[in-house]
């Protein structure tokens, strides 16, 4: 080869490989390789740690916003040794940098969010019923301002019919705090102006967070239980025009009562609707198509107004609390009553019907649950209707054993419905198939509309549903079965139940909220309150459970059968285990609703929901890799 030619190759070589050099002679990186948690509280701590390769050089640690982010112990660190954060008292992002102290200086950097419980904060409104410790159905509807650090202030409605209600313009909350945790498990504390309510004024709610707007509530403190909602405000908010309402609670003589029906708003003030009563001490039970006029007061700070009407079965004065447009909880307020003057109570929620008209074929493949509060005979009834014009087909279960010992599980039923314009109707179902069940109040609401969580944009349209029959009362939502496909039952869900419990030695009410996975089983732990000590292991207990998932295969796609369901109840004594049975209607993966099955020989009936859980707070930590 000629000399100047090879000369000249190993220069250019030369040159090459020195150039390629000279950046990052070593080839230095560097990871976060022990991420901290997408949030943490203020003042929380975290362990963290960076991976360096190409280098054995200490490893600086610093965050920025400088002076607010926070600190280290200890920093410098070598590669892989952990250092620990302390977040600071304020909250918002932080961005924590690791950097090499080698030549060059590779960073790499994750960001975190400072936020007390998951980052769940803003203008709630929530609503309960259920049974006080002396046995008295209540009602309890309210807002709360939840600040940054879990602190709170708001007002609410409390009524319980008989000797304990808010004054005129309700109970100021002066106080409370919220804790979540990172599964959406918690605790609400309300501290009111009222020594009546709670224990000396103060109520303690168990929760659990679907997503960041939402929660399933039980009052769980020793003096009530109670199921219900925890919702993000909109505020303010102008309501919209046509509604569709229910409400449940009992009358002076103690008997449920329900209502439900359709009502427009005119002039932001004005109220003209149609409502059905299913009242047992009512000369007409139930005494459908009842016309009522009202007068709307414009909403408060914190979303509560006013509601007064002609028609005493609804209830002369309401107060309501804005969730949104086209979403208000509903309380009835009675000022004054006394044992010697008991007076109605009863809460529920009235949804938007949007602007357009509707009709039978409003009503597609759908889902329903309808339940008794403890005012009077007690039963849950689940299934699942397929409609065909003005008939329909479907499966349903029926849990009446608390005091007949009856109940039906996949029973075959079918029927016929109506539905006006107006998104007034009804839905009959041919007797003897489900009991004593057979006949609904059916009241549209807009498409757009999650009934069960009406900030989801997902899931909308159904309806409220109240029952009419003669020999019971209950109320509860059909909505839309969009997806029967068992695999879709997966993952990680909130779930609420309210239990009915009437036997001689002791009677009441017990209410669980709690989460759980779901894969070939449902397994899962929550609170379970029980003021009356009914497990006889406290007021407040904790309780896990466990049970195989079996899809019906021989019935109907949708249902599924979560038995043996095994539960076991721990508070101040020994544990218990309670060898329950339960069945659930799949609206979709994100929406089911479950009973207890009277095979289980329990002598008690239960219904609630299970609601598929988003992540709560701040998204995953991102990692950046700087050269």
């Amino acid at each position: 080869m000629n000399r100047k030619i090879l000369l000249v190759i190993l220069v250019a070589s030369s040159a090459a490989y020195f150039a390629g050099c000279s950046s990052n002679p070593k080839h230095l990186s560097i990871a976060i390789s022990t991420p901290p948690p997408a949030s943490i509280i203020p003042g929380g701590t975290a362990q963290i740690a960076a991976t360096e390769t190409g280098t054995t050089a200490l490893i600086d640690w610093t965050c920025t916003p400088v002076g607010a982010c926070g600190s280290f112990s200890t920093t410098p660190t070598s590669s892989g040794q952990t250092t620990t954060y302390t977040a600071p008292l304020a909250t918002g992002p932080v961005t924590i940098t690791a950097t090499s102290e080698a030549k060059g200086a590779p960073s790499a950097s994750a960001n975190v969010t400072i936020q007390a419980n998951q980052g769940i904060a803003g203008a709630f409104a929530f609503y309960v019923t259920g049974l006080d410790f002396g046995q008295s159905t209540y009602s309890l509807a309210g807002a709360i301002l939840i600040n940054a650090d879990g602190t709170l202030t708001g007002e609410q409605d409390y009524n319980n019919g008989f000797d304990t209600s808010s004054p005129a313009n309700g109970d100021m909350i002066t106080s409370g705090s919220l804790s979540v945790g990172a599964d959406g498990s918690g605790t609400l504390t309300l501290v009111t102006d009222n020594p009546a309510v709670g224990v000396n004024g103060t109520e303690t709610f168990s929760l659990n967070f679907v997503n960041n707007s939402h929660a399933l509530i039980i009052q769980a403190d020793g003096s009530a239980t109670s199921s219900g909602s925890l919702d993000l405000q909109t505020l303010p908010s102008t309501l919209g025009s046509n509604f569709a309402f229910a409400l449940t609670g009992v009358g002076p003589l103690g008997f449920t009562v329900t209502d439900g029906g359709v009502f427009t708003i005119s002039g932001g003030s004005t109220i003209n609707g149609t409502v059905d009563v299913n009242d047992a001490t009512a000369a007409t039970d139930p005494s459908i198509g009842n016309t009522f006029t009202g007068t709307l007061t414009a909403a408060d700070t914190f979303g509560r107004g006013t509601i007064t009407t002609d028609n005493a079965e609804i209830g002369n004065t309401l107060s309501y609390y804005v969730i949104g447009p086209e979403a208000i909880r509903l309380v009835v307020t009675a000022p004054g009553v006394t044992q010697a003057n008991p007076a109605t109570t009863a809460s529920g929620s009235a949804f938007g019907q949007g602007t357009g008209t509707f009709s039978n074929a409003s009503i597609g493949n759908s889902v329903f649950i309808d339940q008794a509060n403890a005012g009077g005979d007690l039963f849950a009834a689940v299934g699942q209707i397929v409609p065909n014009g003005g008939a329909f087909t479907g499966v349903a279960d029926n849990n009446e054993t608390a005091f007949s010992g009856m109940f039906v599980d996949a029973a075959a039923i079918s029927g016929t419905y109506s539905i006006a314009s107006n998104g007034y109707g009804s839905l009959s179902i041919n007797p003897a198939t489900l009991l004593d069940v057979t006949t609904f109040g059916v009241y549209m609401v807009d498409p757009a509309i999650n009934v069960n969580d009406p900030n989801n944009t997902s899931g909308g349209g159904g309806a409220l549903i109240v029952d009419l029959d003669a020999s019971l009362a209950g109320v509860g939502v059909l909505v839309p079965q969009t997806d029967t496909a068992a695999t879709s039952f997966a993952g990680n869900y909130a779930l609420g139940l309210q239990d009915l419990i009437p036997t001689t030695a002791a009677s009441g009410e017990v209410d669980f909220v709690g989460n759980a996975v779901a894969t070939a089983t449902l397994a899962g732990s929550g609170t379970l309150s029980d003021p009356r000590d009914l497990f006889g292991l406290g007021s407040v207990d904790t309780a896990t459970f466990s049970a195989p998932i079996t899809p019906d295969t021989t019935t109907t796609a949708g249902r599924l059968e979560i038995n043996p369901f095994t539960v076991t109840v721990n508070g101040s004594g020994a544990p218990i285990t309670i060898p329950d049975m339960a069945n659930a209607y799949q609206a979709s993966g994100a929406q089911l609703f479950w009973i207890e099955d009277g095979a289980d020989l329990q002598s008690s009936v239960f219904g609630g929901q299970i609601q598929q859980e988003s992540a709560l707070g701040a998204a995953a930590a991102k990692k950046v890799r700087k050269p």
